[in-house]
């Protein structure tokens, strides 16, 4: 590699746009900033566009319709009215799956028979559109939170395994073995050595999990019915409300970050405490 083409790499590496190492999760001030300012844009595109009477507001109202209606919404109380049950749903089932999918995630690596059952019955149940299991769960189950929670969790739980089996598998096989010659247990080396070396990647499958948790309670209360924001959003879209649609959308998008958010946080200090660092 050239002088010329060192330079190069390193004012790409400090703008952040490519580098040789991979990218790390450590917080770095201003991370949030190129999010934004791409946000910003593309409010100020939306704006202009509506502004501009290119788009009738019937297929996309104006950015400041959408926010004076959704602080409508929160000053009479129907953001948060409807809000509460769908996060109350998506956490239930983001709870069933984590209880599900990391005992399952771990036996399916530590079992090359199980894994081969189970691995492609995992991988057939997200073939399976969400809108043909809500009627299904509706016979089942009933109608109310706990089948909308069944239906979160099952979107939940497919990368919730899926990033289990991966950081269980990709161990540095020489630390396990020298437990194995000091005679640690199955579940000695479980908790103090396999848990903690696999915790980064099965808590990023919790992030993802929850995010996709939001999207299948909103799915849920579309099909099965319900009080939760799916509910509002039907509510919307029967009045030809356009403007409150794009309000629903985006208080269950902020709904779901906030959530992201607090679990990136819970997630960087387990990491942190189960490894004795700080990352």
């Amino acid at each position: 590699m050239t002088t010329a083409e060192r330079r190069r790499a390193r004012t790409m590496a400090h703008l952040g746009l490519w580098s040789a190492y991979t990218a790390r999760t450590r917080p770095v001030k201003g991370r949030w900033l190129p999010a934004a300012v791409a946000f910003a844009v593309t409010i100020g595109v939306w704006w202009l566009v509506t502004a501009s009477g290119m788009v009738e507001p019937l297929y996309l109202p104006n950015p400041i319709d959408v926010v004076a209606r959704m602080i409508d919404q929160a000053r009479l109380g129907i953001a948060w009215r409807y809000l509460s049950p769908t996060i109350a749903a998506a956490l239930l089932g983001t709870a069933i799956a984590v209880a599900v999918a990391l005992p399952l995630g771990i036996l399916v690596t530590h079992s090359r028979l199980l894994a081969a059952v189970v691995e492609p019955l995992v991988a057939i149940t997200q073939t399976v559109p969400m809108v043909a299991i809500a009627p299904l769960l509706v016979l089942w189950i009933g109608y109310g939170t706990v089948p909308i929670a069944v239906l979160c969790a099952i979107m939940a739980f497919f990368p919730m395994v899926t990033t289990t089996v991966v950081g269980l598998r990709n161990l540095d096989m020489r630390v396990v073995e020298n437990a194995l010659l000091d005679g640690t247990s199955s579940w000695q080396r479980l908790v103090h050595i396999e848990g903690p070396m696999a915790a980064p990647s099965i808590l990023a499958g919790i992030r993802g999990g929850v995010v996709l948790a939001m999207t299948g309670a909103v799915v849920g209360e579309l099909v099965m019915g319900g009080s939760g924001m799916g509910t509002l959003l039907t509510l919307s879209r029967e009045a030809a409300d356009t403007a409150g649609m794009f309000a629903v959308v985006a208080w269950i998008s902020l709904a779901a970050m906030v959530l992201y958010g607090l679990v990136q946080l819970l997630e960087r200090a387990a990491v942190a405490r189960l490894q004795g660092e700080n990352t």
